[in-house]
């Protein structure tokens, strides 16, 4: 969009907007300047007036200390030479001369007459001339001040008799040895060791400054109320002009775009300005007035395609809205399920739902047997045994399970597919879901479609989404299968109780025709001399014993390997796909490592070391029950006794039966 052309010409109607207010805050601004300083010039007019004052008093009491000095210098002695008394009361003496306290206090007398005019007295602060003495709180703060300084004036404005005064305070002092004398000879002196230049009262002066103070703040209040009404003036003349300038043309402005807004279909040509507002209004104004003209065309040029992606966007929410109320009633049925199977039942039922599906496989992870296994399907796939499924004892060849991502064939005939996967065959798609919980892969669903291009992106988020709410649900309720395990765990060693090893080889060993090819063998270990132990260490350093050698075989076991307490100092080790061979090498790592286990690092008192006796037997090389399989390894078990103890005995299809030893010897 071009900008809007400028304008060179000088002409009122072409100033901005802060040009024009500029010109109309000016006038306000310099009366602001002279308003501050008139009324600065008052305060100075007060000041100067209290200088003055201060001038004329220092003066006047420069003048009568000047007499005062000749009188003490000049008069008195002279009145001495002839003969004449001068005390204290010389002033009551009939025919006496005028001293100067006379001619002040004569003074005063004639000023209080005249409002007005000056006034002057002597002030003592010693009950010597009490005819003299203080009479109010200036008294007693200007002498508090005199007495603690040779030099100074002491001054303040005060209100006496409703009149402003200003009062000076102005120190007396003994001038010549005549007045020591004298004081210190008074009966009613307070003291009598006064010296020259000690304070022997004051002179007070009061001057009125009561008319000037009044006429100095009445033309203060004249000046501010004089600036009061022209700043009212301009301020309104400010409103005005802003109103003139900005305020109706931008008016204007909102109505044409309320129009714009209100208006259903496209309208004409926006019309003109008032030829006021052309002249009145600054540039800025006027370039959004072209602003707006260009931005309403452009705003209806998009309204009817902003209305039809608006339209799209809503069925999308729908859509969503629809989605996302599914998947909660998904989750409310999933969250009331008590067991995984009824939780893969729900979610194959869902999965159907959606898709096209010929096949659903759900995949689980055996952790504790290093296998994924075949927890649900549909329909029903009998023809899938133990070693039909590449993957089932090697869950590592899984690309799922080894990265943790999906894998997804779109055309079984054109796409690469997964080596080890059981649905390669004939025409169609797969995709392989990971269930993943907190990170973890814990199996993986297996979507076969006889429908090639089948998995759309939003097919595919739809079923992830399902898939991940189930995996929750199955890890809770995993969780809870855990929890029943812990109730199985032998609280002193950490290893599993009888019970569980009871339930878990009734699970391993199974009759031949439902397990075939399977291999388990099994270790049963005792502690060599343990009762010995126990009864010269104490049954507390015995548990730790117990504990440090459970500790130490599991160190050396697998995560697939069943470590179980057996009974007292009995323990039994199950391992899952292991030989004869293999477990006795087991065995004997777990000797050594035994052997090897310093008990004193434990306790003070413990024994240096113990060593463990172990049975070996497999089945079905030499069992093929339960019963069966733990008597030959306790066979074994009893002939690592009796040869010596601290070795591993593998039973043999030759070997004798033997009875089976009491645990008691230990």
């Amino acid at each position: 969009m071009d900008h809007p052309p400028s304008f060179p010409s000088l002409s009122p109607r072409h100033w901005s907007v802060s040009g024009k207010l500029i010109a109309l805050v000016a006038p306000l601004l310099l009366l602001f300047v002279m308003v501050t300083a008139w009324y600065f010039a008052g305060t100075q007019r007060v000041q100067a007036v209290e200088q003055q004052v201060n001038s004329a008093a220092r003066s006047f009491l420069n003048q009568v200390r000047a007499d005062r000095e000749y009188y003490a210098s000049v008069v008195v002695p002279r009145l001495l030479k002839l003969n004449a008394q001068v005390i204290a009361d010389y002033h009551q003496i009939p025919n006496a001369f005028p001293l100067p306290a006379t001619f002040l206090r004569e003074a005063t007398e004639m000023a209080a007459r005249t409002p007005s005019a000056y006034r002057i007295r002597l002030v003592s602060p010693w009950p010597i001339n009490k005819q003299n003495g203080m009479q109010d709180a200036f008294h007693e703060e200007g002498f508090r001040s005199l007495m603690q300084t040779t030099e100074g004036l002491y001054s303040r404005r005060d209100t006496v008799d409703g009149t402003t005064i200003v009062r000076f305070l102005a120190p007396d002092r003994a001038v010549v040895q005549s007045c020591v004398d004298c004081h210190n000879a008074h009966p009613d002196s307070p003291k009598h060791d006064f010296r020259l230049n000690d304070l022997m009262g004051g002179i007070e002066v009061s001057i009125p400054i009561e008319a000037q103070m009044k006429t100095a703040q009445r033309d203060q209040v004249l000046l501010l109320w004089a600036s009061a009404g022209v700043s009212l003036i301009l301020m309104a003349l400010l409103v005005w002009g802003t109103r003139q300038v900005v305020t109706k043309p931008v008016l204007q402005l909102t109505k044409e775009m309320e129009t714009m807004l209100v208006a259903k279909e496209e309208t004409g040509e926006t019309p003109g300005l008032e030829k006021w507002a052309e002249t009145a209004m600054g540039q800025e104004v006027r370039a959004l007035w072209q602003q707006f003209r260009e931005t309403q065309k452009a705003i209806r040029v998009h309204l009817i395609d902003r209305n039809v992606q608006l339209q799209r966007q809503t069925e999308k929410h729908q859509m969503l809205s629809q989605r996302l109320l599914e998947l909660q009633q998904i989750t409310q049925v999933m969250q009331q399920s008590t067991s995984e199977e009824e939780v893969y039942r729900i979610l194959g039922h869902t999965l159907r739902q959606v898709l096209p599906l010929r096949q659903i496989l759900i995949l689980r992870l055996n952790a504790s047997e290093d296998r994924l296994e075949i927890v649900w399907s549909s329909p029903k796939r009998g023809d899938l045994g133990l070693n039909s499924y590449p993957v089932w004892d090697n869950p590592s060849n899984c690309p799922v399970i080894r990265s943790g991502r999906e894998y997804v064939v779109k055309d079984l005939r054109r796409d690469l597919t997964c080596s080890f996967s059981i649905s390669n065959e004939g025409d169609g798609a797969y995709w392989c879901v990971p269930l993943v919980i907190g990170g973890r892969t814990i199996g993986v669903v297996h979507l076969v479609s006889s429908v090639t291009q089948c998995w759309t992106q939003d097919a595919r988020q739809w079923i992830e989404s399902i898939v991940n709410i189930a995996a929750p649900m199955i890890g809770h309720l995993q969780h809870l299968e855990r929890a029943k395990r812990r109730a199985l765990i032998d609280e002193l060693t950490g290893a599993y109780n009888r019970r569980f090893l009871e339930e878990f080889l009734a699970k391993m060993i199974l009759p031949e025709e439902r397990r075939k090819g399977q291999v388990v063998s099994l270790l049963i270990i005792d502690l060599d001399h343990f009762k010995p132990v126990n009864d010269t260490y104490g049954h507390q350093v015995g548990d730790l014993v117990l504990k440090a050698v459970a500790s130490t075989m599991h160190r050396i076991l697998k995560e697939s390997d069943v470590l179980a307490r057996y009974g007292g100092e009995e323990f039994v080790v199950v391992l899952p796909r292991t030989g004869t061979v293999e477990a006795a090498g087991v065995a004997e790592r777990l000797r050594l490592s035994v052997a090897d286990l310093s008990l004193r690092k434990l306790a003070t008192l413990a024994p240096d070391h113990i060593t463990i006796s172990l049975g070996v037997a497999t089945y079905p090389t030499h069992a093929i029950t339960v019963e069966d399989l733990i008597r030959a390894a306790d066979e074994a078990l009893y002939q690592a006794k009796s040869l010596g103890r601290n070795r591993v005995v593998c039973t043999t299809t030759e070997a004798p039966a033997a009875p089976r030893p009491s645990h008691e010897e230990g």
